[in-house]
């Protein structure tokens, strides 16, 4: 077996050696060069030159740099197709000292696949740098202190390039500042300027003077649009011909303009000039809209010497000062349009003033012809050098009267006024006004009519004015609707004279039969015993309904405000349909109408007056009965609809016209009848029916599919709390009620007859009673008695029962009294009343005597009343 050797000789080893020194020497003078040929360049740049550099120097087949520094990640491998993530594979284990094995992806130029691989981090920076070599003695020393040496320098390279961009960024930045200084400076110098104008020509003046210098523009205009917002006018321009100048004194807002594009738009243009290049204006142009909030009042535009390229900075800088313009612009027109409304303010309000004092003497008497020369003395002088006035009055008896009024600021000119006025009198009639030779002419009027003239006159030339006529045609209109006003007011004293003087006799005419029917039936009361009390009863009934009727008549006033006092209790609907179809009964006989009424059904309980409901409910029935033709048929359903109970009355009878349905329920509305079938009355039924439901807090509604079909009318009325209905007292007196004989009560009430039972009643319930019939009698008793409870009639005569509970309040000996006030009065101010006159509790007639039992036992627990003597 042979083995080959491989023989050296001296002079081959000693050429190596020298070879090898000078790639050293080589390696050394790159490794010098380096700091300059990399000192400007980017820290990507510096990593693509060191790998390049290691590449050639060490004769790597593999490399790959990677430094994550401020920039991000720096990654630079070789050769371009190497697979970096297994290489970074394996760098992670080998080391200058430990080189690992790495394949290619395919032979390297001599042919071998496998090559060493070593990895050194970075000094100073997180990264790795792994190359590789397929020669055996890879990395030799110098190779090692090569790697080493060209890492650190890059990551050296690295931080001075980024201390260089820093410091040029820190010079750029201390640039910058310094400009933004000089053009905020310029800023605040055009704002103080601008907060010291008070007008648009003074502040077009500041802005194309010494902004035009700020922004370096040769040439400068403002416009302002006007009020139609149609045209841009020219307020002052700078730095133009005056030739071309007068061609632009208005610019229309449509046109192609760049002023009236930047303001049409709301946007700034900047642009260079494209019209005539044989023009003296020069290139470079701005157009910027003055803005103020949403608003764009008007546009400026500026010129420049030179082309520019207008970057953020001066655009924002040039929108800035024109924004400083815009608002001072709109301030000045602020206060030029202050100035002047004051000034019409102050004049408006003198007319107001005159106005208002000659309304104030046209409202302070009904004698209109005093009033009407206080007002001509009103006028004169502070309007007129003399005043003439005439008016058409109505006499009591109905005849209209001329009334003439002159007046002269001179009192020995009055004839000379009369003179003057009379002829323009009769020459200015109708509704005419106008100036006429220094005079001037105005119609007194109210609702369509002229009801008389007002002439002023004056020695003075041009006085008069549209603002002066006008304020004469109101005084005119003010003058004329206090006359209709006292017109009205005489018409309305004599109807209302005439009413009281019908319903005194409607009143005294209807009681008359009322009286001896009341005496009949007493007659049969005491004649006939128990005979016909059916009918006696229902008579009855019908007649206390008739008179309480006429009681609400005769306070027509009250009636027709809807101030009906309701007498509310808890009662079941249903039984007051009965009621209501008694009432009803004597017309549904006669016209022989078959009434269809509620099978049995739970009762429908509410909060209502069984009088008043009873009256609606019969005028629904009455009124179904009198358009119906004799036979009819009329049906009536009550149901509870949630919380509200519905009744309806529905009839087959004439129905009602579809122009009448909207107004069925006003006063004095009826449908047209042939005389055969007319049961009309006043037409006021459907209308008390709405007016009494409304008070109980319901609706009213009606229905019909038109003549000859019918009818039907619906109420709803709120349900109320689900519990029975309150006991009479006489028939279930409460049980829990127990008073000891002990109590002293006192009954005073001037009614006799309601004295003496209530008296009795509430000495059958154990109390010890005594009873007086007028206000000093019962103070005289309360002072002998000495009472723990007193109820008091509020109408006592001599003294009412005010006053006299005011007197036994200051009584010593009757300080723990308690009072009960007995009233037919129910509203909030009789029962503030009551309280201030010292009384504990405000009951309304006629009280329930179950109520009142009560209402005296909770008084009975009071501490004061047990401590009482």
């Amino acid at each position: 077996m042979s083995s080959e050797r491989t023989v050296f000789r001296l002079t081959d080893l000693a050429e190596l050696g020298a070879l090898a020194l000078r790639r050293q020497v080589n390696d050394l003078f790159a490794l010098l060069q380096l700091p300059s040929a990399w000192q400007g360049k980017e820290p990507g740049e510096i990593v693509r030159s060191a790998l390049e550099l290691l590449v050639s120097l060490l004769r790597l087949d593999v490399a790959l740099l990677r430094i994550h520094g401020s920039e991000g990640l720096l990654e630079q491998g070789f050769p371009e197709a190497l697979d970096v993530e297994a290489l970074r594979a394996v760098g992670r284990d080998a080391s200058p000292d430990s080189p690992t094995l790495f394949e290619l992806s395919r032979p390297n130029t001599v042919g071998r696949s496998l090559v060493r691989v070593i990895a050194v981090p970075p000094l100073g920076e997180p990264g790795t740098l792994i190359v590789g070599s397929w020669r055996a003695n890879f990395p030799t020393a110098h190779e090692r202190h090569l790697l080493l040496t060209i890492a650190h320098q890059t990551v050296l390279a690295m931080q001075s390039s980024r201390e260089a961009r820093a410091q040029r960024e820190l010079l750029a930045e201390q640039g910058r500042l310094e400009r933004m200084n000089a053009l905020l400076s310029r800023l605040h110098a055009l704002s103080e300027g601008f907060s010291r104008t008070h007008t648009v020509p003074q502040v077009a003046e500041l802005m194309l003077s010494q902004g035009l210098t700020a922004i370096g523009a040769q040439a400068g205009s403002l416009y302002l649009v006007n009020e139609t917002e149609t045209e841009l006018c020219l307020v002052q321009a700078v730095g133009y011909p005056e030739p071309l100048l007068r061609g632009y004194q208005r610019i229309p807002v449509e046109s192609d303009l760049p002023l009236a594009c930047a303001f049409r738009d709301q946007r700034s243009l900047f642009s260079s000039w494209t019209g005539n290049t044989t023009t003296s204006l020069p290139r470079t142009f701005a157009a910027v809209p003055l803005r103020v909030d949403a608003r764009c009042i008007g546009a400026m535009g500026f010129n420049f010497p030179e082309s520019q390229h207008f970057t953020d900075g001066p655009r924002a800088f040039i929108q800035a000062i024109v924004q400083q313009a815009a608002q001072a612009c709109d301030r000045a027109r602020l206060l030029e349009a202050e100035r002047r409304a004051r000034l019409m303010a102050e004049a408006r309000q003198q007319r107001a003033d005159l106005l208002s004092e000659a309304s104030a003497l046209f409202g302070s008497s009904l004698d209109f012809e005093a009033a009407l020369t206080q007002v001509a003395h009103l006028l004169v002088p502070r309007l007129a050098d003399w005043v003439v006035m005439r008016v058409a009055e109505r006499t009591p008896s109905g005849l209209e009267e001329t009334k003439t009024v002159v007046v002269h600021r001179d009192p020995l000119k009055v004839e000379l006024a009369h003179e003057l006025g009379i002829p323009l009198l009769s020459a200015g009639g109708g509704q005419r006004t106008g100036v006429m030779n220094n005079s001037l002419i105005a119609p007194i009027h109210a609702r369509g009519r002229v009801l008389g003239t007002i002439v002023l006159g004056t020695e003075q030339v041009g006085r008069y004015d549209t603002e002066t006529l006008e304020l004469v045609e109101e005084l005119g209109l003010r003058a004329g609707v206090a006359l209709d006003n006292a017109r009205l007011y005489l018409e309305a004293r004599e109807a209302d004279r005439s009413k009281d003087e019908f319903l005194a006799m409607l009143g005294h005419e209807l009681r008359n039969p009322l009286a001896p029917m009341v005496t009949a039936l007493q007659l049969m009361s005491l004649k006939e015993g128990h005979a016909f009390e059916r009918e006696r009863t229902i008579i009855a009934r019908q007649v206390d309904h008739l008179t309480r009727l006429v009681d609400d008549l005769l306070d027509v006033s009250r009636i027709t405000r809807g101030k009906v006092q309701l007498k509310r209790g808890h009662i079941d609907l249903l039984a007051v349909l009965t009621r209501a179809v008694e009432m009803a009964s004597p017309l549904l006989e006669q016209r022989s109408h078959h009434l269809e009424l509620p099978a049995a059904s739970p009762p429908l309980f509410i909060d209502a007056d069984p009088a008043r409901l009873a009256q609606v409910l019969a005028n629904l029935l009455n009124n179904a009965a009198k358009y119906t033709d004799p036979g009819g048929r009329i049906v009536v359903t009550a149901t509870a609809q949630q919380a509200h109970a519905v009744l309806s009355v529905r009839d087959n009878g004439a129905g009602i016209a579809p122009d009448i349905l909207p107004r069925i329920f006003d006063m004095f509305v009826q449908e047209e009848r042939s005389i055969d079938r007319s049961r009309g009355g006043l037409g006021l039924g459907l209308a008390i029916v709405r007016s009494l439901v409304e008070l109980h807090g319901g609706t009213v509604s009606v229905h019909s599919e038109g003549l000859g079909r019918g009818s039907e009318f619906s109420i709803r009325l709120p349900l109320a709390a689900p519990h029975a209905p309150t006991v009479d007292a006489h028939r279930s007196p409460p049980s829990e009620v127990r008073t000891p004989h002990t109590v002293r009560l006192l009954v005073v009430d001037d009614n006799q007859d309601a004295a003496e039972l209530l008296t009795e009643l509430l000495s059958a319930k154990g109390y010890a009673t005594r009873v007086a019939f007028d206000g000093p009698t019962g103070l005289q008793v309360a002072r002998e008695f000495q009472p723990h409870l007193a109820i008091l009639d509020v109408g006592l005569p001599v003294m009412d029962g005010y006053e006299l509970a005011s007197k036994l309040r200051q009584e010593p000996a009757l300080r723990s009294l308690k009072l009960v006030a007995l009233t037919g009065y129910g509203q909030d101010s009789d029962r503030h009343r009551a309280r201030a006159a010292g009384f504990d509790v405000h009951l309304v007639k006629p009280i329930d005597p179950g109520q009142l039992l009560r209402t005296l036992g909770d008084l009975l627990a009071l501490p004061a009343l047990l401590a009482a003597p």
